[in-house]
């Protein structure tokens, strides 16, 4: 029987039936599952006691569990960093899935290890009474496949590339630029979301990723979905559009929009570190990810 962690590195959890209902969706589909003493506890606006006692408890759910999935993101994983035993983590095969702070993670062990981790709804997120039915379909999906391969549409002209997939957050990619927990990737395929944050706020953290010549270096940026953008009497205008297309128009590395994953209900779940195939035909693209966890539990419910 395969194992699962539900632990919070990050943010505290507030909503813990949302977490209990993830743990559920587990134990139907066969899965041993263990949540954290993490999830129930917080000190300010962090999980577990203290931040050693937050970190004692992801570093054992690592070492306990197949796959630790992370409760909820908000802030707090980037204080774990230096203390983190990624190289256990990596030689113990386990999976880490998570998304939005834990973009921190997910990030940093493909820097360090060339470990593969998911990008995927948290349990807060899988819980949640308005999670779309896709989102928990295609994370048990990826969780139980080798290779997997997903469709959305795009008003990219065809285009197609393959490259190692990575990324998450962008506000948290654009914060670890300039430490050792940002790869150095050549030719992958990059994707990006966020939440919350104004047009000009995008466009700044895209243009740093330009000018530190991390944008030109990959084959595609794919964007996911920019949720609830901010406006200010500022703006006169400007908006979302404007500030992609300020970007896109500065680099010759494609821009393919549609994705469905960041903040919404409705969210894919992605191979951090796969091999990853992107082909773009008559408006609709289809990233195809190789490695993904390959789980013997089936993704599907008793």
């Amino acid at each position: 029987m395969d194992k699962v962690g539900i632990n919070a590195p990050s943010g505290n959890v507030i909503h813990f039936k949302s977490v209990e209902r993830a743990a559920e969706l587990f134990r139907e589909r066969g899965w041993d599952v263990t949540i954290g003493e993490d999830v129930y506890t917080s000190f300010g606006r962090f999980g577990g006691s203290s931040d050693s006692a937050r970190l004692n408890d992801f570093q054992q759910a690592c070492s306990d569990n197949e796959l630790v999935l992370c409760a909820r993101g908000g802030y707090g994983f980037s204080r774990l960093l230096p203390n983190l035993d990624f190289n256990k983590i990596k030689s113990n095969g386990t999976w880490v899935a998570g998304f939005s702070d834990i973009t921190f993670f997910t990030t940093a062990y493909l820097a360090l290890t060339g470990g593969k981790s998911l990008q995927a709804p948290t349990a807060s997120v899988l819980g949640d009474l308005k999670c779309d039915p896709y989102t928990i379909q295609t994370f048990f999906e990826v969780l139980a496949a080798e290779e997997y391969k997903f469709f959305f549409p795009t008003p990219f002209p065809d285009f197609q590339t393959t490259g190692l997939l990575w990324g998450g957050n962008l506000t948290v990619l654009c914060s670890m630029l300039g430490t050792k927990y940002f790869p150095k990737i050549e030719g992958g395929i990059l994707f990006v979301e966020d939440i919350a944050e104004p047009a000009y706020k995008i466009e700044r953290d895209l243009n740093h990723l330009l000018q530190a010549g991390v944008i030109d270096n990959q084959k595609a940026v794919v964007l996911g979905d920019f949720s609830k953008i901010k406006s200010s009497e500022h703006d006169f205008g400007y908006g979302l559009e404007d500030a992609l297309s300020f970007i896109a128009g500065r680099t010759k590395t494609p821009f393919i929009s549609g994705l469905p994953f960041g903040h919404e209900m409705k969210t894919a779940t992605l191979v951090v570190g796969s091999e990853a195939h992107l082909n773009v035909q008559s408006n609709m693209a289809e990233l195809t990810m190789k490695g993904c966890p390959n789980f013997r539990v089936a993704g599907v419910p008793k």
